[in-house]
């Protein structure tokens, strides 16, 4: 046996049709087999380095059991975000009965660039616009392309900073999301600039400074900005909003020296918050207006669940309630609700949502919200795309218009938006997922339900550890699941092959199902 090839598992070890856990040389590795033929990738997602044989295989691809990216599993190319790199290939030979595995990886060749006269321009630097640069140049175009953005950074994962950031613990997911020099190396313009005019018709880019720019392609992704409300107060010094770095770290500025926080809005970022801050030891009180937190979009099983959780850490909770002004001079020292009680406050964040950053872009078609529509291939008129938070896109491509403001499904329509940039015609019609971390506790929620007849809940909301199907006219519209990694994979693949499913063929255990469905 060769001295580069180590010897990891045997071939029956490998289940046909599964998948099979193994290492060589400290290389963790993920082993598939198709009748005598082995694969070897890379076993831990590049994104946060979740293990992908506690994920779920479906048919040729595997599903990262943590935040749901998916790979090819015979070249580990890269299917869905969240991750934005493929997975490590390795030379796989079976010898008596054995798999060899021959280290380093595979070398990948990058694809070719063709000479190329037009110029591409995308609009907005997170995680739409990153991965829309990224997979045009994947792709192999070879004519200009420039980022525009507001602000000089590197485009970096803005899930972090209300989980990780702030409460100092250390994040496993890759940010920034390429490195400046990753730019520099694949020819990418990245330009500070405010766009205030887009005429489509011209494919013109005017800029606040007075630049213009011409354009074959553009993409519109320029994500959304946090709301503050009319509320007394809501400007005083340590009242904060939380969107970029620079705001995560002002708050962790102000944390560092408080011992009060006061959440308003019992939001998914507004928990989030809450959860961090708490792990920081300062003492929380999150108001909101449901009588539990989510009771709209989740239901008041997995709210209650949830809302357990926080308070079992110590947070306190106002719920059907609101925030009438916010007391100081000149920073935050009491926060006042409607049933006239007062909350002693050092800092105070406010989590009630973003609206669509489109109102200070002249030109474009908006809706009523803000948002821009689109047809199924993330098109608003030729030439001109949107993905990200600001797209109102018909769900599963042929559905009724919905925005979604989650970070795999704007990667993903990233990626689809540059493919149809590039003439390929492809349409958007993947199953949204958002998922929401706290105290290391992970809820995935599959599928879109704007409203829902009935809750089907298994598990226990006490531990907690459940999976609830939300039900329209009979049908399983969306899930939730805690604890459960496997089946909201699972689900993934499951809602992707049908919408008819029933709460029952579901049952308690989805993963099962993946082999037969």
């Amino acid at each position: 046996m060769p001295s580069h090839e180590h010897d990891v598992a045997a071939l029956e070890d490998i289940p046909v049709g599964g998948m099979l856990a193994a290492e060589a040389g400290g290389q963790k590795l993920l082993l598939t087999r198709e009748g005598d033929a082995v694969f070897a990738l890379g076993g831990t997602c590049p994104h946060a380095g979740g293990p992908l044989a506690e994920g779920v295989r479906d048919g040729d691809q595997v599903i990262c059991p943590w935040h749901k990216a998916s790979f090819c599993l015979r070249t580990g190319a890269l299917r869905d975000p969240p991750a934005l790199d493929a997975l490590p290939r390795f030379a796989a030979r079976v010898a008596a009965g054995r798999v060899l595995i021959a280290l380093p990886a595979i070398e990948r060749s990058a694809q070719e660039r063709s000479a190329d006269a037009r110029c591409h321009v995308i609009i907005g630097a997170g995680a739409a616009g990153a991965m829309a640069a990224q997979t045009l140049r994947q792709l192999g175009f070879g004519g200009r392309l420039v980022m525009l953005d507001r602000v000089n950074r590197v485009p970096y994962d803005r899930t972090i900073l209300s989980k990780y950031v702030l409460s100092g613990q250390q994040a496993g997911e890759k940010s920034p999301l390429q490195s400046q020099q990753w730019y520099q190396q694949h020819d990418i313009e990245r330009r500070t600039a405010e766009v205030v005019r887009i005429d489509p018709a011209a494919r013109r880019i005017e800029c606040a400074d007075g630049a213009t720019l011409e354009y074959d392609a553009a993409l519109l992704a320029t994500g959304g900005v946090p709301q503050r409300p009319p509320i007394p107060g809501a400007g005083l010094d340590n009242v904060f909003l939380l969107r970029t770095r620079a705001d995560a770290d002002a708050i962790l500025a102000q944390a560092e020296r408080s011992r009060r926080a006061v959440i308003l809005g019992a939001s998914f970022i507004g928990m989030e918050v809450a959860a961090s801050l708490r792990e920081r030891g300062l003492e929380v009180t999150v108001v909101g207006r449901e009588s539990v937190p989510f009771e709209k979009r989740l239901g008041a099983p997995v709210g209650t669940a949830l809302q357990h959780l926080h308070e079992s850490r110590g947070v306190a909770f106002r719920c059907g309630t609101r925030i009438t002004g916010f007391e100081g001079n000149p920073a935050l020292g009491e926060v006042v609700l409607d049933s006239g009680e007062r909350l002693p406050a050092d800092l105070a964040v406010i989590g009630l949502g973003i609206k669509p950053a489109t109102g200070s872009i002249a030109g474009l078609p908006l809706n009523d919200d803000g948002s821009v529509g689109v047809d199924a291939q993330l098109r608003v008129t030729d030439g001109l795309y949107a993905a990200g938070d600001i797209a109102r896109f018909p769900l599963r491509g042929d559905g009724a218009p919905i925005r979604v403001e989650h970070w795999r499904v704007a990667e993903q329509q990233g990626r689809v938006a540059a493919m149809n940039m590039l003439g390929q015609a492809v349409r958007y019609d993947a199953v949204p997922v958002f998922w929401t971390i706290q105290y290391l506790k992970r809820l995935d929620y599959i599928g879109h339900a704007a409203d829902f007849d009935e809750i089907v809940l298994h598990g226990d909301p006490g531990k907690p550890e459940l999976l609830a199907y939300y039900v329209k006219d009979g049908l399983v519209a969306a899930a939730a699941g805690i604890g459960r990694d496997r089946d909201t994979a699972a689900l993934i693949a499951l809602f992707s092959r049908r919408r008819d499913w029933t709460a029952q063929a579901l049952g308690p255990s989805p993963a099962a199902l993946l082999g037969s469905a």
